[in-house]
């Protein structure tokens, strides 16, 4: 693996950010006159992104209205369902990082005595429309490579699957929202050693929907040293959710007997002592989780209590910080983490990133989990 780079000086001279709404190549500020502030990207795995940018400046007393610099109505820009696309990093539009793509999903704004209101615009990456309205799914022979494609495919996304092995099988949903089912598929694939994960990407080409298991062994992106490109960093070590083993119980109602599926903890491995483990140590038992959940196979009861354990192992070493604005720091990469003692200085995997941009600058605030059991 190659080494991490720190972040240059004079990589972070001129920040930027690009706003555009409607088409990708029309930012709202040449276009329309139209200046968004405090921009916010917030992405977490597993669930939707989100953005929230600010429009000062825009409301005309004299004709009771928001205008553009051609005195066309803002908020017929601004509409909600309309296609965002935020940049941010350094220098002009085309040296910054594409961060989310989405859909404006609200708009408000405020009038109070003395002030001029501003718009407030929020919206959704593109697995918004893996929200709309709910829906059943059922197919035989086929994989989860094909089950995703076809969830992606509804919504206009295009899909990439990784670390998905085994024969076609019958999948299926209940009624519910595709991102409800995709969340479903995650944590039935998940195991002790790799927890599946799904979250879009934005492109100008077309969004791509990636579900797999978490790249706790990619190159980290940055390598990051407290006192220099560290801002802050505040690590926590908590026995809170940690198990030696978790049990499944179910029941086979055609043979009327019980299904029981277990995981147990690794003992350390590369990322350190295990939280099961560290439990073990301090109190002198195993702590074992049942858990009752309508399965109806060995397998899947199995799958289940890995998927249960892993989260929670994943959760016994975890921190957050801040650095100078880094558009390459996204969820699912790792960045290494300098000079804060041999407890802390390691890599780790980044679960959340936001990126925010305003009157400051840009910063990159993160949270960061163990990169192993």
């Amino acid at each position: 693996m190659a080494s991490a780079s720190p972040i240059k000086a004079s990589d972070v001279y001129v920040p930027a950010c690009t706003v555009a709404v409607g088409t990708a190549d029309r930012d709202i500020l040449t276009t329309h006159g139209l200046a968004a502030t405090a921009v916010s990207v917030d992405l977490a795995l597993s669930m939707s992104g989100t953005f929230r940018f600010s429009i000062p400046n825009t409301f005309d007393p004299e004709r009771s209205e928001f205008l553009t610099k051609d005195k066309d109505k803002a908020l017929d820009v601004l509409l909600p369902g309309a296609r965002v696309w935020i940049k941010m990093g350094y220098g002009d539009s085309k040296a910054q990082k594409l961060l989310i793509s989405g859909y404006i999903t609200a708009v408000a704004t405020g009038f109070s005595e003395g002030g001029s209101p501003t718009l407030e615009v929020s919206g959704v990456d593109s697995t918004y429309l893996l929200t709309l309205g709910n829906k059943q799914w059922h197919a035989e022979k086929v994989t989860v490579l094909d089950m995703v494609s076809k969830i992606a495919s509804a919504s206009g996304l295009s899909a990439q699957v990784e670390g998905i092995a085994g024969a076609p099988a019958t999948l299926g949903s209940n009624l519910q929202t595709d991102l409800a089912y995709l969340g479903e598929l995650a944590s039935e694939f998940s195991t002790t050693q790799q927890k599946f994960e799904f979250y879009a990407r934005a492109s100008t080409s077309g969004d791509k929907l990636h579900f797999g298991p978490r790249q706790v062994k990619s190159e980290p992106v940055a390598l990051l040293t407290w006192g220099v490109d560290l801002l802050s960093f505040e690590p926590e070590i908590t026995l809170g959710e940690q198990v030696s083993q978790v049990v499944v119980h179910g029941w086979d109602e055609v043979a009327a007997k019980e299904i029981v599926g277990t995981a147990t903890r690794e003992p350390g491995g590369s990322g350190g002592t295990s939280g099961g483990a560290a439990l073990k140590k301090a109190f002198g038992k195993e702590a074992v989780l049942h858990l009752r959940y309508p399965v109806k196979t060995k397998q899947e009861a199995d799958d289940r209590a890995a998927s249960e354990l892993a989260r929670r192992a994943q959760s016994y070493v975890a921190g957050s910080g801040e650095t100078f604005g880094l558009p390459g720091l996204l969820p699912d990469s790792t960045v290494k983490l300098k000079g804060l003692g041999s407890r802390f200085s390691k890599i780790f995997y980044v679960s959340k990133t936001v990126h925010q941009f305003d009157a400051s600058g840009y910063r990159t605030r993160f949270t960061v989990e163990r990169t192993a059991m």
